[in-house]
């Protein structure tokens, strides 16, 4: 046994006694090219974690500064990651000044990005065949990247952010620190492929309860259609119990509106009928929501029915 080998043994015998005695112990990480040695299922599907660094949060003022993209395999039944396939960085050089309080949090100098570029064709070609990207907060991430790399909009997207019920497996913060923490790792976070392979870490760290990875969960709620319906030319005195049911005002279309399940529409239409219109006819429009324009600012499809 070499040294290294012999100090190897004796940590880990160190952190097992550590753990015996209900200590936690974290772990610094090393970002993976595989995460299973079995043979793989026959029908795998490509998925992308992007996650850029930008010079603020402002989408018609600021700019992106970096991007990072992990792609990997996985397998839509389990959620279970096979290979990682290819891991993209790039700087990109803004022609403005990156503000020091950017700077603060990312790390990410002017002179660091100067004369850098995002080579479009090639983020393009690497995104051809993948059918799902992911972010840690993708209402961010997607608007930015999509109005530098417009190819991005023709791709489903899902945000391991808000659509994995974190809270309810005992994760009391969605920071992607504080979920590597639970996981039992620890990495030095806010550079983008640094954040990709962390986060694809986290997505493979099964829920102690269940079971179940959180990127199965995730895969699944991609696939989800829901719709936001926008109840048209309430009477004013309705605004109360609207406010009340969850819906929100819209200043620009002077519209109260909701999201819900199609399951959830009969339901709604019921208690809009009974407790908006006074029984009356009224008109609805819905808009679908899918991945292909979830978290971004594109309308998706509109249908107007009467009721």
């Amino acid at each position: 046994m070499t040294h290294q080998q012999t100090e190897s043994f004796q940590l880990d015998q160190v952190v097992s006694w550590l753990e015996s005695q209900n200590y936690r112990i974290t772990r610094p990480f090393t970002p993976r090219d595989s995460y299973c040695d079995a043979p793989p299922p026959p029908k795998l599907q490509k998925a992308a974690i992007l996650d850029i660094e930008t010079t603020g949060v402002k989408l018609a003022l600021d700019q992106i500064i970096e991007l990072g993209i992990v792609v990997f395999e996985y397998s839509p039944e389990t959620g279970q990651v096979y290979r990682v396939l290819e891991t993209y960085s790039a700087l990109e050089d803004p022609e403005i000044p990156i503000p020091d309080e950017s700077t603060k949090i990312h790390g990410i100098t002017d002179d660091m990005v100067k004369g850098e570029k995002i080579f479009d064709s090639y983020v393009d070609n690497l995104l051809s065949d993948v059918s799902l990207v992911i972010a840690h907060n993708a209402s961010f991430d997607r608007g930015f990247i999509e109005s530098r790399l417009p190819f991005f909009q023709s791709k489903a997207w899902a945000c391991s952010f808000t659509q994995i019920p974190w809270k309810t497996y005992g994760f009391n913060s969605l920071a992607l620190e504080f979920l590597a923490y639970k996981s039992g790792f620890h990495f030095s976070g806010h550079r983008a492929s640094t954040d990709c392979h962390a986060l694809l870490e986290v997505l493979q760290t099964d829920f102690p309860s269940s079971g179940l990875k959180p990127l199965k969960i995730l895969a699944d709620k991609s696939l989800t259609i829901d719709l936001k319906l926008r109840a048209l030319r309430t009477p004013f005195e309705s605004k109360d119990s609207l406010k009340e049911r969850g819906y929100r005002w819209d200043v620009e279309r002077k519209t109260w509106h909701t999201h819900l399940s199609k399951d959830a529409v009969d339901a709604e239409t019921k208690w809009l009928r009974e407790n908006v219109y006074d029984n009356s006819v009224f008109s609805i429009e819905y808009e679908t929501i899918d991945g292909y324009n979830r978290f971004s600012s594109r309308t998706g499809p509109l249908e107007t029915m009467q009721y």
